[in-house]
C-alpha cells in the first residue's frame, strides 16, 4: 500500500503553521490525502492533518510516550503531519493510516498549483467517470470553491415553481397548435435545439455561448437596420429570383444546348410553370406591405442571437424558392411515373409480369391486342423520356443547390451552439489548460521517511487544431435525422421523391424499418 498526498503550493509558500482540511480516500491499493484548504470547508469540517514547525514535530515525536498524548492519538484514524522549515522546505512527513503509523510505506507528496488546477477543472465537469487522478483533484478543488448561484440555475429554479408550471399548462395547447404550423420552419427546429443546448451544457459554457451569440446577432441586426428596411431588400431579391427562373424556363422552352425536346410537352411545361411563377410573384407583391412591416419585428430576432437570424435566413430562402420546390415535386412525380411505366411496359413486351404477392417477375401470356397497346404506349413514353428527364435534371439540380445552401446554414447555427466559446475566452485570457499541458517536476525526496516530493502545474495550452471532445462537454442534437448533402444527392440520382423542405426536418422511417 502506498500513500499519496496532494498539497496546495500556497500553503507551503505562506510558511504558516495551520490545520489542513480536505478529503481522505481509502482506495484498494493506496491511501489518498487531498488537502484543499487551511480553513474548514462546507463539506470538509474535520481536519485531516496539520503543518507544524520542525521543532514542534521533534517535540511531538519525543512526547509520543506520554499517556495522555497516546490516548489522543488513538482517536485519530487517518491523519497527516508535515514539518516545514522557516524557509518553506519540507523536512518531515508523517502519515497515520487506519490508526497506525507505518514509516516504511512509500509516500508520494504532490504539490499542486491551485489556480492552474481550478482552470483545468473548467474543461470537463460533466463526465461521471474519472480515471485520471489529477483531473479528479481538479474537480475536487473546483467543487470546494463556493460560487454564487448563476442566472442559469435561477432560470431552472424558476421553471420548477408552481406559477411557471401553471403557465406552462395554459400555453401548452397554444404551443402545440403553433407547432403544427411552424414544424416546417428552421426557426422551430432551432428553438428546440437551443433549449437542448441550455439543458445539456455547463452553466459557464451556456453563459458564454449565449453572450457571444447575442453579440454577433446584435451586430448583424444593427448592420441590417443601417442599410434600410430588410423587407425592401427581400422583395428585390425575390424579384431577381423570379426573373432568373422565368429566364430559365424560357431557355428550356427552346432547344437548350442543342437538344431536340418534344415541342408539345415542352410548351405544356412552360405554360404550367410560368403561370405558377407569375402567380407566386403576384402573391408576394400583394403581401409586400405586410412583408415589409413584419421584417422589422423579425429583425429583433438578433436580440436572441445570430443563430436565430441564420435560421430565419434559411426560412426566407425556402419561402423565396418555394415555387422551385413545387416544380421539383411535379417533375419528380412525373419522372417516377414515366420510369415506372416504361419498366412495366417493357416487361409486358417481353411477355412477363410482376407478381406482387410473391415479389418476383414471372412469365405471362398476353393477347395480341394487349401486346399492341403495350408496344404503342412503350414507344410514346420512350420518346417523351428525354424531355421529362431533362426537366428532372434541371429542377433536381436547382433543388440540390437550395438544399446545399439550407444545409450550410443549418451547420452554421449548430456550430454556433456547439462551439466552446468559454474555452476560447479562457484561452484569450491565458488560463486555458488541459491534461496535455501538465508539467511535472521532481523537486526532492526524504530518504529516511520514504517520501518523494513532486510539483505539478498546468500550463497554458491551446484548443485550436486539435481534438477537444474530451476536454469540455459538447452539445449534440438528440435527433440527428438530417440527411447529408451526399445522401440527398444519391436520393436525387435514384429518382426518389424528396418531399421535406428543411434539412433538419425529422425523417419518418419506412414501415419495414419501424417493425425491426
Amino acid at each position: 500500500m502506498n500513500i499519496k498526498i496532494y498539497l496546495s503550493s500556497k500553503l507551503i509558500e505562506k510558511c504558516t503553521f495551520c490545520e489542513l482540511y480536505g478529503l481522505v480516500e481509502d482506495l484498494r491499493d493506496e491511501i489518498r490525502f487531498t488537502v484543499l484548504d487551511a480553513e474548514p470547508l462546507p463539506n470538509y469540517t474535520e481536519p485531516i492533518g496539520k503543518i507544524c514547525s520542525v521543532a514542534d514535530y521533534t517535540q511531538f515525536r519525543a512526547a509520543q510516550s506520554d499517556r495522555t498524548l497516546r490516548e489522543q492519538l488513538a482517536r485519530e484514524d487517518n491523519f497527516l503531519r508535515l514539518a516545514i522549515s522557516n524557509s518553506g522546505r519540507i523536512k518531515h512527513v508523517m502519515a497515520k493510516v487506519k490508526g497506525v503509523t507505518i514509516e516504511s510505506l512509500n509516500k508520494l507528496l504532490i504539490i499542486y498549483d491551485e489556480k492552474g488546477f481550478s482552470n483545468l477543472a473548467e474543461n470537463d465537469l460533466t463526465a461521471e467517470d474519472c480515471d485520471n487522478d489529477l483531473l479528479h483533484l481538479a474537480r475536487l478543488i473546483k467543487a470546494s470553491k463556493a460560487e454564487p448561484i448563476g442566472w442559469t440555475e435561477q432560470l431552472h429554479t424558476l421553471t420548477e415553481q408552481d406559477v411557471a408550471q401553471r403557465m406552462y399548462g395554459v400555453f401548452l395547447p397554444v404551443g402545440k397548435a403553433l407547432s403544427v404550423v411552424l414544424r416546417k420552419t428552421a426557426l422551430y427546429y432551432h428553438f428546440n435545439e437551443w433549449v437542448e443546448c441550455i439543458q445539456q451544457k455547463d452553466a459557464n459554457a451556456v453563459k458564454w455561448t449565449l453572450l457571444m451569440d447575442i453579440c454577433f446577432g446584435v451586430a448583424i441586426m444593427s448592420m441590417i437596420m443601417y442599410f434600410g428596411n430588410p423587407g425592401t431588400r427581400f422583395m428585390e431579391f425575390a424579384e431577381i429570383v423570379v426573373d432568373s427562373l422565368l429566364q430559365l424556363l424560357q431557355t428550356l422552352r427552346g432547344n437548350p444546348i442543342g437538344l431536340k425536346l418534344n415541342g408539345s410537352l415542352n410548351e405544356f411545361f412552360f405554360s404550367c410553370f410560368s403561370y405558377q411563377v407569375d402567380l407566386w410573384w403576384m402573391f408576394l407583391r400583394i403581401l409586400s406591405p405586410a412583408i415589409q412591416f413584419l421584417f422589422i419585428p423579425l429583425s429583433i430576432l438578433g436580440l436572441f442571437g445570430l443563430s436565430f437570424q441564420v435560421a430565419m435566413l434559411s426560412d426566407l430562402i425556402v419561402l423565396i424558392s418555394l415555387h422551385a420546390h413545387c416544380f421539383y415535386i411535379y417533375v419528380a412525380v412525373l419522372y417516377r411515373i414515366e420510369v415506372g411505366g416504361i419498366g412495366a411496359l417493357y416487361r409486358t413486351v417481353l411477355g412477363k409480369k410482376r407478381n406482387v404477392l410473391r415479389d418476383r417477375v414471372e412469365a405471362h401470356d398476353y393477347m395480341n391486342r394487349q401486346l399492341f397497346l403495350a408496344t404503342l404506349s412503350f414507344t410514346v413514353l420512350l420518346f417523351l423520356l428525354p424531355t421529362i428527364l431533362f426537366y428532372y435534371i434541371v429542377f433536381a439540380s436547382l433543388r440540390f443547390a437550395i438544399y446545399c445552401l439550407s444545409y450550410t446554414l443549418m451547420k452554421i447555427r449548430r456550430t454556433i451552439l456547439r462551439f466552446p466559446f468559454d474555452a476560447m475566452v479562457r484561452w484569450l485570457r491565458g488560463v486555458y489548460t488541459n491534461l496535455e499541458s501538465l508539467e511535472i517536476y521532481n523537486i526532492g525526496s526524504i530518504a529516511k521517511e520514504n517520501v518523494t516530493i513532486t510539483y505539478v502545474a498546468p500550463r497554458t495550452a491551446t484548443f485550436w487544431f486539435r481534438d477537444t471532445s474530451s476536454d469540455f462537454p459538447r452539445w449534440e442534437p438528440k435527433c440527428q435525422t438530417s440527411r447529408t448533402v451526399w445522401e440527398f444527392l444519391v436520393s436525387l440520382i435514384k429518382g426518389e421523391l424528396v418531399t421535406f423542405i428543411q434539412p433538419d426536418e425529422r425523417i419518418t422511417p419506412p414501415a419495414k424499418e419501424r417493425e425491426k
